[in-house]
């Protein structure tokens, strides 16, 4: 039987596949290409690698890297959660943090350490030198204890007895000590301090009040004529109860009556 010409159509058309096909199959090869591409320029680095997934491991099953590559023939059994201690992984870690955050940290504290050290030794030194030119070994001494430096002055060159203005004749020698604290640049205490003779004044009714009216003066020079920072200095009044000497003769009394400047090491 002779076919008629649209069921020849109909046949040569459901012989192939349709066009649209072969346009997706070179899309789809193309991008698989293209992926293959990036993937081979990616480069892994094996040995990172393994060293990540060992500290994870050795981190979650708390073992150390030797029994880690200690491998086994696959007879024993790992459980994961009776190894893992939460508490031990956190303060492992802290203590690494730390210890690797003190290197640093510890080496600028010794430098800083070392340079105060070292300023305060040539403020000694210039102290000294300045007792020696001004002649003043009999009323200025600078005392080296432990943890701090006292430097005592004789209140016979600051203070008339009973009184608190500082004199004309100590005007020059605290304005170079203040020039001397003021390069220092660090915390001192005034402390003013009296012998055991009673005071009883309008303006000091105690020895209290005339060992702190002195100590407040000594500041107040220091900021206004050496232009020490007020912040670095305390004024504090002792009045009689922190002697270094016995109040029983006349020159031990006077050792008494003093000016202490007290610099923390």
């Amino acid at each position: 039987m002779r076919k008629t010409k649209r069921e020849i159509g109909q046949e040569e058309v459901s012989e192939g596949a349709p066009e649209w096909m072969t346009t997706y199959s070179d899309m789809v090869t193309l991008l698989l290409t293209f992926f293959i591409l990036l993937f081979s320029m990616a480069t892994i680095d094996k040995q990172k690698f393994q060293q990540v997934a060992s500290s994870l491991s050795a981190a979650f099953m708390n073992k150390s890297s030797k029994e880690l590559y200690d491998f086994k023939d696959g007879t024993d059994v790992y459980s994961i959660t009776e190894n893992i201690n939460l508490q031990n992984i956190l303060n492992e870690g802290e203590d690494a943090y730390e210890y690797g955050k003190g290197d640093g940290d510890e080496i600028d504290a010794k430098n800083e350490m070392s340079m105060e050290a070292e300023k305060l030794n040539e403020f000694v030194q210039k102290v000294e030198e300045l007792i020696l030119d001004m002649e003043l070994g009999e009323h200025v001494k600078i005392i080296d204890e432990k943890t701090y430096i006292t430097l005592r002055i004789n209140s016979v060159i600051l203070f008339d007895l009973g009184k608190a203005d500082i004199k004309q004749s100590g005007v020059e020698t605290l304005g170079k000590i203040g020039e001397l604290l003021r390069d220092l640049d660090r915390e001192a205490a005034i402390q003013g301090h009296t012998d055991n003779l009673p005071i009883n004044t309008l303006l000091f009714p105690t020895n209290w009040e005339l060992s702190t009216k002195r100590a407040t003066n000594v500041v107040l020079f220091l900021v206004s004529n050496s232009n020490v920072d007020p912040t670095k200095l305390t004024a504090t009044g002792n009045g009689e109860f922190r002697p270094i000497a016995p109040n029983d003769t006349t020159q031990n009394r006077q050792k008494n009556r003093r000016i202490d400047i007290v610099i923390d090491k």
